[in-house]
């Protein structure tokens, strides 16, 4: 059967079929109505998108204003260097290395841990940071029985140069203690020398701090 045929068989059965003329109507209808609906969805997610814009322009147009946050950026600026000055200053790597070893013996005689053994890595520089050195060291001991918080409260008194990487302590009124220590020292700078530049206020960088993270019992 030919197209012109066929064509012609289905236009007699619309004249002659009443139903299939209504339903024809009604299948049209709801594919209307589904297609506005999804028109006024498309609508009112770009009328959102569009508020929403709007919103964070007015906002970032507020902060442009702003003048407070060159002296916030001035203030923690000058919070850093106060924080900096408290690090310890040492003239070499092989200083730092030594240093961080006094540090740790005094630490183990003074909580009085049994058996202590100290190991001190090698010196290396602080990204972001040329001024600072940062020595890795490691602490292993039998803590006194219940000196968990005078151990505990000897590594904040540390802050801001010590940063304790990794805390292991067993169970027991006397456990074994094992610490990974991060230990800064600033550089020293010779008189009439420039210090190391640090870079922009703001510039995204790993900035040395004391932590006590991954501790487990």
């Amino acid at each position: 059967m030919n197209k012109p045929a066929v064509l012609a068989q289905l236009q007699a059965q619309w004249r002659e079929n009443p139903r299939l003329r209504y339903g024809g109507m009604v299948i049209i209808a709801i594919l209307g109505v589904q297609g506005l609906l999804m028109l006024s969805d498309r609508v009112h997610a770009r009328r959102a998108a569009y508020a929403a814009d709007l919103q964070m322009l007015s906002r970032l147009e507020g902060l442009r204003k702003e003048t407070v946050w060159l002296a916030r950026a001035k203030a923690a600026s000058a919070q850093l260097d106060a924080v900096t000055e408290q690090i310890p200053e040492v003239a070499g790597k092989g200083m730092a290395q030594a240093e961080s070893q006094a540090w740790l013996t005094a630490l183990a005689a003074e909580q009085k841990l049994g058996e202590p053994r100290i190991k001190v890595e090698d010196t290396v520089e602080v990204e972001g940071y040329p001024e600072l050195w940062q020595v890795i060291a490691r602490l292993e001991g039998t803590l006194p029985a219940h000196g968990h918080e005078a151990f505990m409260r000897a590594l904040s008194d540390a802050l801001p140069w010590v940063q304790v990487e990794r805390l292991e302590v067993a169970e027991g009124d006397a456990p074994r203690v094992v610490a990974t220590f991060r230990s800064y020292y600033r550089k020293a700078v010779e008189e009439g020398a420039a210090k190391p530049a640090r870079g922009d206020v703001g510039q995204d960088r790993a900035a040395p701090r004391a932590a006590t993270a991954g501790i487990a019992q």
